[in-house]
């Protein structure tokens, strides 16, 4: 069914939640597939926060590297190459709960409670501050855009 794919691909909301001593957070309930389930881990780009994916959402990542006209051939192999490279995989358990790299959260400055923002096919996990700085910044591009389209 077509109303379920796009409803398992799509993270709504922000929620403010945790990470344990054990580098353990949990996922929402509402983003949850009943199931222990697998992640890629990727810290983005300019290291702002770390990108949680399913697996075929990462191949789809993949994909568009691979065919877009605007990457030359070059800068595809060193950027697939970086992308597996920097891409951890990881899980959730039956509670829910996802383990984070300790090498990640230093990296990220993910500690104590921090920001999880959903996505279409993916969310984020931001450290709470910068999060907050984001959100602030974003809001005038966010209510330019909402106008443009009538929201």
């Amino acid at each position: 069914m077509p109303g379920d794919s796009q409803h398992k691909n799509l993270f709504a909301g922000e929620f403010r939640h945790s990470i344990d001593e054990k580098n353990r957070i949990t996922i929402p309930s509402r983003w949850r597939r009943g199931e222990a389930e697998e992640f890629i881990l990727l810290p983005e780009a300019q290291h702002q926060y770390l990108l949680v994916m399913s697996p075929e959402e990462f191949s789809r990542m993949i994909e568009q590297a691979e065919n877009s006209p605007a990457v030359s051939a070059q800068e595809r192999r060193i950027f697939l190459r970086q992308l597996h490279a920097r891409a951890q995989h990881g899980g959730a358990d039956k509670q829910g709960r996802l383990l984070l790299p300790d090498e990640l959260c230093r990296q990220l400055q993910l500690k104590g409670e921090v920001a999880l923002v959903g996505g279409r096919g993916r969310f984020e996990i931001w450290n709470l501050q910068r999060w907050k700085r984001a959100h602030e910044d974003e809001t005038p591009t966010y209510q330019h855009v909402a106008n443009v389209i009538g929201l």
